[in-house]
């Protein structure tokens, strides 16, 4: 038994799947179930059921999984600790982030890091914040970036950076620099999907103002932030983006950035991770960089 059958084995239990936990860990599948075979004819006991679509753990595979994290965790531990001794940090980390910091503030975050850690190369994953919490709590990635707190006992929030919503219309609209929030409920709207942190904190904010959120007319709504900006530039509905995302669109003459008038919707970009696990050395570096960058304390 090696570390890597386990890491395989913790995988394939929590993805269900012999095909996504490869590609997960950039293998093949007849290489994934290999290592799964030899582990179960090693402990001499099956761990999984192949009987259905979705693969399950068998009784002794669900006993033998909590020992697996145990010692995943312990030899994570244990590599931290001699790391910070020598500096010496490489290898690969998986980051997944929510569509308004990946369009904003990751970039420039990235870039700072690997100037520090040249050695280390990153696997960038958009997702909704929702998508991202859930991949956290069930193990299937380490550190995630989102648009919003997370409520939940099993995950830690580090507030890195504050942001605000503002309003981003085609020209033609003629909406003022300052628009009151009732004013914009007449025009249709193109928004992010309803899992999205920026789409929540808008009918939450709604909410508190006492305006039923029924009154929207959303006329499509969209998952990617580059569609959005060009659903609004061809005059097909207004739309409530991070204020830090503009910079890189609004340069675009048939754009315009209308600031809320009477209410600003301020949201924090987290930085989030599982307190139930003990991060890789690069994700703990990583996310001891990420402290240091936005000044944490």
């Amino acid at each position: 038994m090696d570390l890597k059958q386990i890491e395989i084995f913790i995988k394939v239990a929590k993805l269900k799947s012999f095909s996504k936990a490869a590609e997960e860990i950039f293998l093949s599948q007849p290489a994934v179930s290999a290592q799964i075979s030899s582990l179960e004819k090693e402990l001499d006991a099956q761990l999984f059921n192949r009987s259905s679509k979705d693969i399950g753990l068998t009784e002794a595979g669900e006993a033998f999984l909590k020992y697996a994290i145990g010692i995943m965790n312990m030899f994570n531990s244990a590599v931290s600790t001699l790391s910070s001794l020598n500096d010496n940090v490489f290898g690969s980390l998986n980051l997944s982030v929510s569509t308004t910091p990946c369009n904003s503030i990751v970039p420039a975050l990235i870039k700072e890091f690997s100037e520090a850690y040249p050695e280390v190369s990153f696997k960038i994953i958009e997702q909704s914040s929702g998508d991202i919490i859930e991949n956290i709590l069930k193990f299937n990635c380490e550190l995630g970036i989102v648009g919003s707190r997370v409520q939940n006992k099993g995950i830690e929030c580090c507030r890195l950076i504050e942001d605000e919503l503002v309003i981003i219309s085609n020209q033609s609209y003629d909406l003022p620099d300052k628009v009151k929030i009732e004013d914009i409920m007449k025009y249709k709207f193109v928004l992010r999907e309803g899992s999205s942190a920026t789409r929540k904190k808008f009918e939450s904010a709604l909410k508190d103002k006492g305006i039923d959120i029924n009154r929207l007319n959303i006329v499509c709504e969209i998952n990617n932030l580059d569609a959005l900006f060009k659903f609004v530039k061809a005059g097909i509905g207004i739309a409530v983006v991070s204020k830090n995302v503009c910079d890189d669109y609004i340069t675009d003459k048939n754009l315009k950035i209308s600031e809320l008038k009477d209410i600003r919707i301020k949201r924090s970009i987290y930085l989030v991770k599982s307190l139930k696990r003990e991060l890789t050395p690069i994700a703990k570096v990583f996310y001891d960089f990420c402290k240091d960058y936005f000044q944490i304390k």
